[in-house]
């Protein structure tokens, strides 16, 4: 029993040190003086990730956020995409994850009316289970970019109709 107790110790030790060697001064204070490596790891984890019922209210939180996402006038697609991935990788801190299918399926709902037209063509041609997020965003750029050229081919221009 004293073998197992002093593996137990070790281990305990081991723990610690690495616990503390991961920390900075102003974490470390708050866990220096405990002696157990569990209560060191729990005490950290309801400071940052908080008690249950905390994360419980983060991740309602961040599902609303999630389904009232919606791209700002004026925002690239690139920013946008951004914006959605703060959100999903916090709701997947906690423990909360989306297929590919539904976050391909949330970019195309949230885009403008003025790209209904692409937004149709990849719902037709595309495979939005398979399709990876960057090839997605890849497309809508391209597209973002032929929108812009055309807006900007077109000012400055007087188109004039002649009649007879």
């Amino acid at each position: 029993m004293i073998e197992e107790e002093k593996r137990i110790c070790q281990n305990n030790a081991k723990a610690r040190h690495l616990i503390m060697y991961a920390l900075s001064e102003e974490e470390m204070s708050k866990v220096h003086a405990m002696v157990n490596a569990k209560e060191m790891w729990d005490t950290l984890a309801l400071t940052y990730e908080g008690s249950k019922e905390i994360k419980r209210n983060k991740l309602t939180m961040l599902k609303r956020q999630y389904e009232m996402f919606a791209i700002k006038d004026h925002e690239s697609i690139q920013s946008m995409v951004s914006h959605l991935q703060v959100i999903l990788n916090s709701l997947r801190s906690l423990g909360s994850t989306f297929s590919q299918y539904e976050i391909n399926n949330k970019i195309l709902r949230i885009l403008p009316a003025k790209w209904r037209a692409q937004e149709t063509a990849l719902r037709t041609s595309k495979d939005l289970e398979a399709m990876p997020l960057k090839e997605l965003v890849g497309i809508l750029t391209i597209y973002e970019q032929v929108i812009q050229n055309d807006v900007g081919s077109t000012k400055g221009k007087v188109f004039a109709l002649k009649s007879s």
